[in-house]
């Protein structure tokens, strides 16, 4: 596929982040886009930073509210956007819906730990079973999955437990490398990649307790204090002098610096995805960070959850949170 003129693509997760990158960058190619999220708002704002040129004739951008842990929301999302789409068809999918959290067996409930898993993982599977039909209608068509660099190496730091998130993008990343060989056998005309990036200046610091507690504010529970002050002090940093107001700023600097000190930005991202759909690219590292821990947890796999590998990462890539 090389150009996306005139295609209709769908977008999870298109509220925020890399998802409204896409959108705005596959409108300016004027190419149709279907998102969903869980925000109503956050898809407006999205359609309208896509709306600031005047569009082509013809060219839609349709929003949903879906959960794509939720199969009959996107069953819902695939229908609405047959009807407000005037289709049968789409030729991309971009599977990129995800939050953080549950991070740990013992100190995150059942609940937290399954939620990230089912949006992380379940939207990739669901999102695929529900729009494989219309991809296969079209004459040429192309998935793309949305893993991390947690699908090759599940870690953020010796200090932070993060298995629910690592769990689920080292399925996505199998599940799509096995459906190169499915497609090829059963729908060579429909291309596949997995997108694995490092780390990008997006909001989902923040957005992820929002979804995983309900809730709109910044302000961090009690439960959520007490698990922040076991990560700092799992970090090594004393906490025992530490107010609440001083871990709640923390916690608000992190998701801060996290979207704003980021080596790569969410448009950037979207570019590299973009071109890696074109130029038919299965494997689609996002980041000199990516590439680098790829590189290093090939060539030493046997020491790559260590202090001193952690370590060597962090000052070669200058990240500033984990």
């Amino acid at each position: 596929m090389k150009d996306f003129a005139g295609k209709i693509a769908v977008i999870t997760g298109g509220g925020t982040g890399m998802g409204r990158e896409l959108a705005r960058q596959l409108v300016a190619e004027g190419c149709n886009v279907a998102m969903c999220d869980v925000s109503a708002e956050a898809m407006a704002e999205t359609k309208r930073l896509c709306e600031v040129e005047k569009l082509p004739q013809g060219l839609r951008i349709t929003t949903h509210v879906a959960d794509v842990s939720i199969e009959d929301h996107y069953k819902r999302f695939r229908d609405e956007l047959i009807e407000q789409q005037a289709t049968d068809k789409i030729h991309l999918l971009f599977n990129n819906a995800g939050i953080g959290g549950g991070g740990s067996l013992f100190s995150n409930t059942r609940e937290q730990w399954e939620r990230t898993f089912n949006i992380c993982w379940g939207g990739v599977y669901l999102g695929v079973r529900t729009f494989l039909p219309l991809l296969v209608k079209a004459d040429e068509a192309h998935i793309v999955n949305t893993s991390s660099v947690n699908g090759f190496w599940a870690s953020v730091g010796m200090g932070v437990s993060h298995t629910a998130y690592s769990a689920a993008k080292f399925a996505v990343k199998g599940f799509t490398e096995a459906m190169i060989n499915d497609l090829g056998l059963n729908a060579p005309h429909v291309k596949c990649s997995v997108v694995m990036p490092g780390h990008i200046g997006t909001s989902i610091v923040s957005n992820s307790r929002k979804v995983q507690l309900g809730t709109s504010s910044d302000h961090l529970t009690a439960d959520e204090l007490t698990q922040a002050r076991q990560r700092l002090k799992g970090q090594g940093i004393d906490v025992a002098k530490m107010s609440d107001a001083d871990i709640q700023q923390l916690a608000l600097d992190r998701a801060r610096i996290f979207h704003d000190e980021a080596p790569t930005s969410a448009a950037a991202a979207a570019k590299i995805i973009l071109d890696g759909v074109k130029a038919e690219r299965w494997r689609i590292l996002v980041g000199d960070d990516a590439h680098l821990l790829d590189e290093r947890v090939r060539e030493t796999p046997e020491q790559a959850y260590t202090p001193e590998f952690y370590q060597n990462i962090v000052t070669a890539t200058g990240w500033k949170v984990g």
